[in-house]
């Protein structure tokens, strides 16, 4: 006697069908980017970059206990802050921090095996690991910002005023754009390299400190001179030392500075090409348990 074997469901894939096909790029990478984004919200360095993340709030603190006169007024302090302190040193550290571990720490560690016996195309891997390190990045920088704001703030509401949030708020976003553009270079250069560390680290505290601060179109090559033109298109009327050295050029050497739209493309056209960067190289990438 025989028994007919049950029939599938309408609309359901028959077994050993279509497994091998890849999961739609946008929907592989927001999971992707979710269980990433999970797992280095567990790794001991977010403590350790945490900390340093609260260096600007340490100052914020210190102007409040000192400057008892206002001889430095918050939008002078928060201008300063963001383009000597963030732009400068915490942005780079962050983003150097979580992308080149992005690909490069779990291709090292053959945690990505995982992603390779999956149905999943490398640009959404790639892509999914990128947003997560990028979301761990902006979310560091926006906490010490708040912290900073806080301090600066709480029991000094009188400093509050519409143009002091506008400065605040546009300061904030350049500098999240910053955290994003550095992160997807130094998920490039962690992708392709085997021993990323070095030369990401000649990088930004290299060739970002001294071409960004060379004469003629030089330092236009660099990603802090455009973030830094985004920072003083932003706080334009405030005396700060990034902006008084800009002047000095414009008046020394008679250098016309690009306009904010132009730094903004510039910047994007950057991320856009670390990225297509970086998904070639993982594309090309064999990964060794």
């Amino acid at each position: 006697m025989s028994v007919a074997a049950p029939t599938a469901p309408a609309g359901a894939v028959p077994a050993g069908a279509g497994n091998d096909r890849p999961l739609g790029l946008a929907v592989s990478a927001f999971w992707i980017a979710f269980f990433s984004f999970r797992e280095m919200l567990r790794r001991r360095r977010i403590l350790s970059v945490g900390l340093l993340m609260l260096l600007p709030v340490v100052l914020a603190v210190a102007w409040r206990a000192l400057d008892r006169e206002g001889a430095i007024p918050p939008d002078l302090l928060l201008a300063n802050l963001s383009g000597m302190v963030y732009i400068h040193f915490m942005v780079a550290v962050v983003s150097l921090a979580f992308g080149l571990s992005a690909i490069g720490e779990s291709a090292d560690e053959g945690t990505i095996i995982y992603y390779w016996t999956r149905p999943l195309r490398r640009e959404a891997i790639y892509l999914g690991r990128l947003v997560a390190a990028q979301t761990v990045a902006g979310l560091l920088v926006a906490g010490s910002l708040v912290a900073s704001f806080l301090v600066m703030t709480v029991g000094n509401f009188g400093i509050i005023s519409l143009d002091f949030l506008k400065l605040y708020v546009s300061t904030c976003l350049v500098i999240l754009y910053g955290a994003f553009v550095y992160t997807a270079i130094f998920a490039a250069i962690g992708t392709g390299l085997k021993k990323p560390m070095l030369p990401a680290i000649i990088f930004a505290f290299g060739w970002e400190s001294i071409g960004g601060n060379a004469p003629l179109r030089l330092q236009e090559l660099t990603v802090v001179f455009h973030l830094r033109n985004l920072l003083h298109n932003t706080a334009a009327s405030t005396g700060s030392m990034p902006n008084l050295l800009q002047e000095l050029k414009v008046m020394l050497l008679h250098e016309v500075p690009p306009s904010a739209w132009h730094s903004f493309l510039v910047l994007l056209a950057v991320a856009v090409v670390a990225f297509a960067l970086g998904c070639w190289l993982l594309r090309r990438k064999e990964i060794f348990r």
